[in-house]
């Protein structure tokens, strides 16, 4: 894959730029996992031991249900023992008590000089539930297993798909690393993969069940006046561009033309609303979302992130008409 930069009045083609170590790029994916699967994970442990293995997981993390994903990472291709190492981890994880991971939690939180009070509480605040939306009983519940590598393997790709369709929750990703100036900018294909674990049908917010209309949207941003005629000016916005606003559950769709959509939400606790662009989008265009607005998380459609001051929305702004032109003159 070749990554280009728009350098005054020409590309610049950027040269691949391979980490020293397996730990630089575990460095970087310890302070934000969203990489690897495209969803926020709340990493707990790197390189915790294993009581019947010498070998140690790299990074061990929490999805938003609480199920435990094993993340592998392997500077160049892997090796078909990659596959073993993995299960491996897997079936010690699926062992660990709820008390066990909490331990691994602490002590991840004391290295990384963070406070910590419990893996409910942790697991709550990086994923905005309500105290109590989950409960200890629903953690590793299920296992999801991630490799990560740069290039692919046939080999190793071969025994992946064999145990993805046995019904393992198995990804393979392959990434590739760039070079620019004061930038690290990684660029990642899932070549297996995309989640087999699916939510159950429960509630974590008083919306989940509900259709979320304008007028829900508007009422659930009234404690914050600020950011209620912020989302006022970007509903305002969406409308003149002639888009419909449909309702669906837990959030509302704006169709463009019906060829473009936005999803959006507010948060519980009015302090930003969510918005979901489909559009594809580079990694140069991910690092500039990044550096412009809060908690970019890069999905399967597009991306998506947090709007909480009018100089997000601004930005956002500036986003959705490049979106939505280059979308819909094609």
């Amino acid at each position: 894959m070749e990554v280009y930069r728009w350098e005054d009045r020409k590309f610049g083609k950027l040269e691949p730029l391979r980490f020293g170590e397996e730990r630089e790029f575990e460095d970087l994916l310890e302070k934000d996992a969203t990489l690897v699967l495209g969803e926020p994970l709340c990493v707990i442990s790197r390189q915790p031991p294993l009581t019947k293995s010498k070998q140690k997981i790299d990074l061990l993390a929490l999805d938003r249900q609480g199920n435990c994903v094993i993340i592998e990472l392997k500077r160049g291709k892997p090796s078909r023992t990659a596959i073993t190492q993995i299960l491996e981890y897997a079936a010690g994880v699926s062992q660990l008590s709820f008390i066990e991971l909490e331990t691994l939690a602490y002590r991840w939180c004391q290295q990384q000089g963070k406070e910590f009070s419990s893996l409910t509480a942790l697991h709550s605040e990086f994923f905005g539930y309500e105290p109590g939306d989950i409960r200890k009983s629903a953690f590793n519940q299920k296992q999801r297993l991630v490799l990560v590598s740069e290039g692919v393997d046939t080999r190793v790709l071969e025994v992946a798909e064999y145990l993805r369709a046995l019904g393992l929750d198995l990804t393979y990703i392959s990434y590739f690393s760039y070079h620019a100036p004061d930038e690290i900018l990684v660029a990642t294909e899932t070549v297996l993969g995309g989640t087999i674990v699916k939510e159950e049908e429960r509630s974590y917010g008083h919306t989940a069940q509900r259709f979320m209309t304008l007028e829900l949207f508007v009422e659930m941003l009234q404690e914050n006046e600020a950011l209620s005629q912020i989302a006022q000016e970007f509903v305002e916005y969406v409308e003149s561009c002639g888009a419909t606003l449909r309702p669906r559950i837990a959030k509302l769709r704006m169709t463009f033309g019906g060829h473009w959509w936005l999803d959006t939400y507010p948060s519980r606790r009015a302090t930003h609303f969510r918005v979901d662009v489909h559009g594809d989008f580079t990694p140069l265009h991910i690092v500039e979302c990044r550096a412009n607005l809060p908690n970019v998380t890069v999905k399967n459609f597009g991306i998506s992130f947090n709007v909480a001051s009018k100089t997000h929305l601004d930005y956002a702004i500036e986003i959705f008409e490049r979106i939505r032109n280059s979308i819909l003159s094609s």
